[in-house]
């Protein structure tokens, strides 16, 4: 639990600090949500949402935008993040990396819709298509390059694919 807790530090230091860096075409990478999906684990629906709490709670914290919305969302995606590697896929690379392309787009939505019910029209569907889908892209390929490698530099290729 401790390196869990440690791991997602980690991903909201990339996230403040290294974000800019690794900008692709104009989107950078979703760490946060990239943590959740490697730090929840199979069985647990209430770790998930307790952990997604957790992490849109300090989100609020440490951002400027409207304190609730990020525990709101990353809680619905720990939650979603538990429900689908329970119920729905193995526990491979390839289904983290669909995780967490499901895992951003419901999360761009939720956000979306929030921005859409509280301060501005937009049209959630092109914005969606416009910004979410290229972060959820860029996420994904991310974790399939952090687990690729891990799998690589431990000499377990059979691991990382099967």
């Amino acid at each position: 639990m401790i390196t869990k807790i440690i791991g997602l530090l980690v991903c909201f230091l990339l996230q403040a600090s290294c974000r800019k860096y690794l900008l692709f075409s104009g989107i950078a990478p979703d760490f946060i949500i990239l943590g959740l999906v490697l730090a929840i684990k199979k069985n647990d629906l209430l770790d998930g949402t307790i952990y997604g709490a957790g992490c849109g709670l300090f989100y609020d914290l440490i951002s400027y935008g409207t304190f609730g919305a990020g525990v709101f969302t990353l809680t619905i995606s720990g939650f979603i993040i538990a429900f689908l590697k329970k119920h729905v896929f193995s526990d491979n690379v390839f289904s983290k990396i669909l995780i967490t392309l499901i895992i951003t787009l419901v999360s761009g939505f939720l956000s979306l819709s929030f921005l859409y019910l509280f301060y501005t029209k937009i049209n959630v569907l092109s914005e969606l298509l416009r910004i979410t889908l290229p972060l959820a892209l860029s996420t994904s390929f991310v974790l399939f390059l952090a687990v690729v490698i891990y799998y690589l530099s431990k000499g377990n290729v059979k691991k990382a694919f099967g």
